[in-house]
């Protein structure tokens, strides 16, 4: 009876503490990291395994909810990045899902990024700043954008020329002023999605 008391303590104590405490993001090196997780732990500190033993990585600035930019293009689909595999760019963290798309990113990074600094491309086109879902994009012209919802990217393309001219101008107009090589961070407001709190 002893034991069975103990066990039931010890278990309420961890069901206690798995409360207080935020649950860390966990990364194998067989798998690749949820973007999702990334996008509820702020997208700014994951913890990868690393031979059984893991290890705290800090990332910041983590731009299309660490989905693989260069998968847009490549596949026409979007996949998950892996946060071992990963380039920055303009103070954005680029994840990856393999060295080759990564390799590509590297020698032309200007090609692979999102329209909008990562914002909702509708949105930019109705004057605003919105959140991403990174499943709902289109590679226009050689271009990536992202929407918030497929609706909002059924709704962009329905008009996608007209669209594009007025979030281009919304865009110089609600961009931040970008990263400073100062104090090593960026204007307000974040301009890579909703990590920093888009609007």
């Amino acid at each position: 009876m002893n034991i069975l008391h103990n066990s039931l303590a010890a278990a309420g104590v961890a069901a206690m503490v798995a409360v207080a405490v935020p649950n860390p993001v966990y990364a194998s090196e067989k798998g690749i990291l949820d973007p999702v997780q990334i996008a509820r732990s702020g997208g700014s500190i994951i913890v990868a395994q690393t031979e059984g033993k893991p290890k705290k990585v800090h990332l910041t600035h983590v731009i299309l909810k660490g989905y693989d930019p260069v998968a847009y293009f490549k596949q026409g689909k979007a996949v998950p990045g892996n946060p071992r595999i990963r380039s920055e760019y303009k103070g954005a963290t680029y994840l990856f899902a393999s060295k080759d798309d990564k390799a590509d990113f590297d020698k032309d990074p200007a090609r692979y990024e999102p329209q909008y600094g990562g914002f909702c491309a509708n949105s930019m086109a109705h004057g605003k700043r919105h959140d991403i879902d990174p499943k709902a994009f289109r590679v226009y012209k050689e271009k990536l954008y992202v929407c918030s919802s497929p609706t909002a990217l059924s709704e962009f393309s329905a008009n996608i020329d007209t669209n594009i001219t007025t979030a281009d101008q919304n865009w110089r107009k609600l961009s931040p002023q970008g990263y400073n090589t100062e104090t090593g961070d960026f204007e307000a407001p974040w301009p890579f999605g909703a990590e920093g709190g888009a609007q």
